[in-house]
């Protein structure tokens, strides 16, 4: 293994020879120490293998000895080396290419958003690009699982949402909830529009389907607009007079309320860092001509580490002439620094402001409670907000089968 190591990184030769009394010439090469192997004789000829670095003193052996020597292929290294330098154009475009390819691919180029009805598209593609998720973003910079948890929560007409990255292309794919239709002005039910535990029940017309304590979830049947008349007692019925069990359609109407529940995210890194501007500023002028720029008023070196520029170009009626104006306005870092219940505070804020962005009008909350999602060695705390309400959870369904009318 280390014999083959060396002799590609010396370069070895491989020859043919012909002539007279050939072992003669290899005993002479092996007594002036050249290293020679893969000797192998077909016909009159000697196939063999010779280092580069021995190739010369070879040659004047076997010249010595009246041997024909034909050259028949170069390997190693050197010899590559040598190629590499006469190509070094086309190596070189290449190595640039694929490190451009490597780059580019690095970034998303393309969005797709697949599954939406009702939704908007330009809604997922804005709450995509604010958690990271949009076209240029570079796809070390954004946690998929993250994306995909968020846009969940911000957008609650979507169930479920995957962001399938490939490539260079990004599929948003995502299911809407279905919910019963509100445009229901015939016979119909009363349904559960989310999960929750029955508090109270009110029927004010139709038939109860459900009772206080009862647990139901979203398209469960709360009153039916399906009724039964109630079955009398034989007692009850008079001779000769069979009653009517047939049941019949109504619009439900009533209230079923609910304990339902809610959860909020929030959270808020220990240490925040913001760019802000720290007034300073100056202003470059140059003349652009033919043979380049020319600085006629300003500063000659930017003294600001962090900087922020903005150019104006005025172009003269001579073709490559014209004034440039380049602004710089100096930037600083403001470290903000939370202690832990700091941090708390506000990203439990934040869970309460997202909390009631999910819960439909002004609900009362009746309890809460937060867990703190985050490890105490971590730099950013993540908080969870579990609210419990008690609400209508009514929602109209129209009988399927049933007339609508006005």
């Amino acid at each position: 293994m280390a014999n083959k190591f060396s002799d590609q990184m010396g370069g070895f030769i491989s020859l043919r020879l012909r002539g007279a009394n050939q072992e003669k010439i290899i005993n002479l090469v092996l007594a002036r120490g050249i290293y020679i192997w893969d000797i192998k004789k077909r016909d009159d000829c000697i196939y063999l293998k010779v280092r580069n670095s021995g190739y010369e003193a070879f040659k004047t052996i076997a010249a010595e000895q009246n041997f024909e020597i034909e050259l028949l292929k170069r390997q190693g290294l050197p010899f590559y080396k040598k190629i590499m330098k006469r190509r070094m154009g086309l190596f070189g475009g290449a190595a640039l290419f694929i490190i451009t390819l490597y780059i580019m691919s690095s970034f998303v180029w393309f969005i797709q958003v697949s599954g939406n009805d009702k939704v908007d598209r330009n809604k997922i593609l804005m709450t995509a690009a604010h958690h990271g998720i949009y076209v240029g973003a570079n796809k070390w910079n954004f946690s998929r699982i993250e994306v995909e948890e968020a846009m969940l929560r911000e957008i609650n007409e979507i169930s479920y949402i995957e962001c399938d990255i490939r490539g260079v292309k990004a599929n948003i794919k995502v299911v809407e909830k279905i919910l019963p239709d509100l445009a229901v002005t015939g016979p119909c039910h009363l349904v559960a529009k989310r999960d929750g535990v029955v508090e109270d029940v009110l029927v004010l017309d139709g038939q109860a389907s459900v009772k206080a304590g009862d647990v139901v979830v979203q398209g469960d049947i709360l009153i039916s607009g399906i009724v039964y008349p109630p079955v009398p007692l034989e007692t009850d019925v008079l001779p000769n007079l069979s009653p009517s069990s047939e049941p019949y359609q109504v619009r439900a109407r009533g209230q079923v309320k609910a304990r339902t529940w809610y959860e909020g995210y929030g959270e808020c890194q220990l240490k925040v860092e913001d760019i802000l501007f720290s007034g300073q500023k100056f202003t470059n002028i140059y003349l652009e001509s033919p043979w380049g720029k020319y600085l006629l008023k300003g500063r000659a070196e930017n003294p600001y580490a962090i900087y922020e520029q903005s150019e104006k170009i005025w172009h003269g009626p001579l073709k490559n002439w014209g004034l440039y104006c380049l602004k710089t306005r100096e930037q600083v870092i403001k470290t903000t620094e939370y202690s832990e219940s700091e941090a708390i505070d506000i990203a439990q804020e934040k869970a309460m402001q997202n909390l009631r962005q999910g819960m439909e009008g002004n609900l009362k909350i009746v309890d809460s409670h937060i867990v703190i999602l985050s490890s105490p060695s971590d730099s950013i705390v993540r908080i969870k907000v579990c609210a419990e309400s008690i609400e209508d959870i009514s929602l109209p369904q129209s009988i399927e089968g049933g007339q609508i009318s006005n």
